[in-house]
């Protein structure tokens, strides 16, 4: 009698154990979101990429630190460095060998900007789903945008990769207006000396203010 009320004990802990690990996928982005957030007062980078059809793949690194950003870019060779503090901008080119420096524009209009509110706001006017494939490692979710949602700029359906271990953004790759749009390689901690832009590190480059 004492064994099968050992084996009912040990099945209970195990289902109790299983039910507390199974979550939906708006709590796995709700989590996910509330990692991301630390980025705000830790600072992120993480790698953002175009494909755009004949024209190729485009791939830059950003980082974000409070209202500062630095976007590197590397187009066929040459080398574009953008850093932006809100109020002034500086892009260094590496083909001219020199830095533009005028007013700021705000990140959301930048191209390739810092701006991650396509990442953190797919619980809204999404509905989420856990996709067929499946890694011991990685939570797979679909997020197809639902009737309720009215703004036509909003792709049609976003694909997200979280990491089971800390919750943490691995991937979100979408599709707009025919331009593939990925956000990957997401790192917590960002250093002022990264987004802030030094001239001593360009001693040889011709500086144009335009400001």
């Amino acid at each position: 009698m004492k064994r099968i009320f050992l084996i009912i004990c040990f099945i209970g802990a195990t289902m109790a154990s299983m039910n507390l690990r199974a979550q939906t996928p708006e709590e796995v982005v709700e989590r996910m979101n509330t990692e991301f957030s630390k980025g705000d007062s830790l600072g992120m980078s993480f790698d953002f990429v175009m494909s755009i059809p004949i024209l190729g793949t485009f791939r830059s690194t950003n980082y974000t630190l409070g209202d500062k950003l630095k976007i590197e870019l590397n187009v066929k060779g040459n080398k574009v460095i953008t850093w932006n503090d809100g109020t002034t901008e500086w892009e260094y080119d590496s083909e001219k060998n020199e830095v533009k420096i005028t007013k700021a524009k705000p990140k959301e209009d930048n191209e390739n900007s810092g701006n991650t509110d396509l990442v953190t706001s797919v619980s809204e006017g999404y509905d989420l789903s856990f996709d067929k494939k499946t890694n011991d490692k990685v939570w797979y979710i679909v997020c197809k945008k639902n009737k309720s949602n009215k703004d036509k700029d909003d792709p049609k359906r976003i694909d997200l990769a979280i990491s089971k271990a800390d919750y943490s953004t691995i991937y979100m790759k979408t599709k707009a207006k025919g331009i593939g749009i990925s956000m990957e390689n997401f790192k917590l901690g960002v250093t002022e000396a990264q987004v802030t832009f030094n001239p001593a590190n360009y001693p040889n480059a011709k500086i144009i203010d335009e400001r």
